[in-house]
């Protein structure tokens, strides 16, 4: 009786002992299934940002001298490379028919100026006669009421006549003025202190203001340049109103140059969508030289604080940037927008809050939804 119930109990023991252990296998087989991430907390920083870009120095002042009026180039007083003051002379034109043209004008001024002087006597004189008129005709029967009336209509056409004269003389005056300008457009002059880079006559050329394609002369001021940036629409609110930035040029890569913020558009350019902005430099010395191409460090700052995760929790996929956030130990595919990068950390913008989780390490596999193991 023993024996037989041995034999019963063993069987069953060896299938307790086989459940138990299928049970022990289930469950490590359930666990491992879970994933183990690393969770990293969302910062909220604002920190002191420099990025790389482009830039062009431009002159102070530049500008196409072209002729004013019409006439034969006499003479030729600079040429490219000619440092140049404000008023000093460039070309000389000639121009005789101009000149004719002003030696009339005198003459009608002068003209003008004899016939007022006449008709200014004669309002005098009449003006005079009708006084002396009009005192004797006090007495009785001494001047005829016709005598009187003769002698003021005298007074007031020789006063309309005087008038007149004074107003052709302003007219003359105007008109010598006006031609007095014409022959000072010969003489062409530097409108600022500058460097003619370009010279396009030769004496003897007949040259005008019409069907002139390319100017007399191109003078530039570059004493001072202007270092401009077009900077993209994601760090236009994020430019200095005061300060410096550091730039170099490819004429000289080892040196590095400074400019200070001076002025900037404060709008979007439709075509590419970036905002202008200019710094001065000094150049006297003339180390650089206009059109000169260089890689500017722009110091960039928020205007606020924003958030930031390390490089390895961004997850780029076909749909787009996305981080992981645990929320109760679930991954959530959360999509972002990328910004700037500091040392390990880059910023993000999306619905996030400073202090929730994310996994530092993202990767594809990891689910949205799926249930995770967080250390």
């Amino acid at each position: 009786m023993n024996l037989f119930r041995l034999h019963i109990l063993l069987p069953a023991a060896g299938l307790a002992l086989l459940a138990a252990c299928g049970h022990e296998e289930k469950k490590a087989v359930t666990a491992s299934s879970t994933p183990v991430v690393h969770a990293a907390a969302v910062q909220s920083l604002q920190p002191s940002l420099q990025t790389v870009l482009p830039g062009e120095l431009k002159p102070w002042n530049k500008t196409h001298i072209f002729p004013r009026v019409k006439g034969y180039i006499g003479s030729v007083q600079a040429d490219r490379g000619t440092v140049v003051r404000k008023g000093q002379t460039l070309a000389v034109l000639e121009a005789p028919e101009l000149v004719a043209s002003l030696n009339h004008a005198r003459a009608q001024e002068a003209s003008a100026e004899a016939a007022l002087i006449e008709a200014s006597a004669k309002r005098k004189a009449s003006g005079l006669t009708y006084q002396r008129i009009v005192a004797t005709s006090r007495t009785k029967g001494a001047v005829s009421a016709n005598e009187l009336d003769m002698a003021y209509a005298r007074m007031l056409a020789d006063s309309a006549l005087a008038t007149a004269a004074t107003s052709n003389l302003a007219a003359a005056r105007a008109q010598l003025a006006a031609q007095s300008q014409l022959v000072s457009y010969l003489t062409v002059t530097a409108p600022f202190d500058g460097t003619v880079i370009e010279r396009n006559v030769s004496p003897g050329e007949l040259v005008g203001p019409e069907g002139n394609t390319k100017p007399l002369f191109v003078l530039e001021d570059h004493a001072r340049l202007r270092l401009t940036v077009a900077v993209p629409e994601n760090l236009s609110n994020a430019i200095p109103k005061t300060g410096m930035v550091s730039f170099t040029v490819q004429a000289d890569p080892s040196k590095e140059y400074t400019a200070q913020f001076a002025r900037s558009a404060g709008s979007l350019q439709e075509s590419n969508r970036t905002m202008l902005a200019e710094f001065d430099m000094d150049n006297r010395r003339g180390e650089l030289k206009a059109g000169m191409y260089a890689e500017v460090k722009l110091p960039v700052a928020r205007n606020k604080s924003t958030l930031f995760v390390p490089r390895t929790a961004l997850l780029q996929s076909t749909e787009g940037v996305f981080v992981i956030r645990l929320k109760e130990n679930i991954a959530e595919w959360l999509p972002v927008q990328k910004g700037h990068a500091v040392d390990s950390l880059v910023e993000v913008f999306g619905a996030l809050k400073p202090g929730e989780r994310v996994v530092a390490e993202a990767y594809e596999e990891l689910r949205n939804g799926q249930a995770v193991l967080v250390q």
